[in-house]
């Protein structure tokens, strides 16, 4: 043990039987998996690039790709243009600075759960605040928004919520 290089091999030896055993082989398996048939219960054979071909011409998976690639791209320039945005601002003196930057971070001291119960609240189609405001309130809509009920309002709220998030990191 005076060996510092025994050592360092002894000490790592556990992180790295772990991560090879948690995360390396679920990876691999995925993997080859991949290009077999097989089936949950079942053994399966080599099939090659048959399931991506499949997957190519598959409308689910595309409109799926598309769908992930639109919130991403959408909701990291959002994180990054407001957060930039938000940081400049509070570069400069003004009057209440530290309550304003307190709110700022108020969206990443709110644990995951309570946000997430809050945007549900938000986005519920017949207790939405939003929705009370305009309708009941201000008059300006005959009928309560639906946020998540239609795939674009969904979207858009889904992205929304994940900014509001994201900001303050």
């Amino acid at each position: 043990f005076d060996n510092k290089a025994f050592l360092i091999a002894v000490c790592l030896f556990p992180a790295v039987g772990l991560l090879m055993a948690f995360l390396t082989y679920p990876l691999g398996l995925g993997i080859y998996l991949a290009f077999t048939d097989t089936e949950i219960g079942g053994n399966g054979k080599w099939i090659g690039l048959e399931n991506f071909a499949y997957l190519i011409t598959d409308r689910i998976f595309i409109n799926s790709v598309w769908n992930t690639m639109f919130y991403t791209v959408v909701a990291t320039v959002g994180k990054f243009v407001l957060g930039l945005w938000l940081a400049l601002l509070l570069n400069h003196h003004m009057p209440f600075q530290s309550a304003i930057r307190a709110i700022i971070l108020l969206p990443y001291i709110v644990p995951t759960v309570l946000s997430a119960i809050a945007f549900w609240w938000i986005y519920d189609p017949q207790f939405s605040i939003i929705s009370y405001v305009v309708v009941d309130q201000l008059g300006l809509r005959d009928k309560y928004f639906d946020f998540l009920g239609e795939p674009w309002p969904a979207r858009w709220s889904l992205i929304v919520a994940n900014i509001w998030r994201g900001i303050p990191f």
